[in-house]
């Protein structure tokens, strides 16, 4: 009786230790914002100097600069999956920098996408009140 009782405590003792010790499942990495991200062939990258600014009467203007090789869409979303905001980007040799008032936005995280054929470029801006 007493040598069952060692070895069921040993197998325990042993399971709880193995337990603690082996490595934990790779969780699913989260995307970060202003994070590269590449597939087969559509591209994922942030804008660059992108700015979203309160205008006047409660309004915002979002001002951005890319080198984009075609024209765009300019796209707006909010946590909800909700476009709050669409417009083309017209691309010229020599525009690099384009300005939009994108109206009023309600406190939230907001998902800003300029999509090409192939590129998609993005960033997340958060509206307090």
């Amino acid at each position: 009786m007493k040598t069952k009782q060692t070895y069921a405590w040993l197998i325990a003792v042993t399971a709880l230790i193995v337990m603690q010790t082996a490595p934990a499942k790779a969780q699913k990495h989260e995307t970060e914002e202003h994070e590269l991200h590449t597939a087969c062939t559509n591209y994922s990258e942030t804008l660059s100097g992108i700015y979203l600014k309160p205008d006047k009467k409660g309004t915002f203007k979002l001002d951005f600069e890319q080198a984009l090789k075609e024209d765009a869409v300019l796209e707006i979303t909010n946590t909800a999956g909700q476009k709050v905001f669409q417009k083309p980007v017209n691309n010229t040799k020599t525009q690099h920098a384009w300005s939009y008032n994108v109206g009023k936005l309600k406190p939230d995280t907001y998902l800003v996408e300029v999509k090409t054929s192939d590129t998609t470029y993005w960033t997340r801006f958060k509206v307090g009140r």
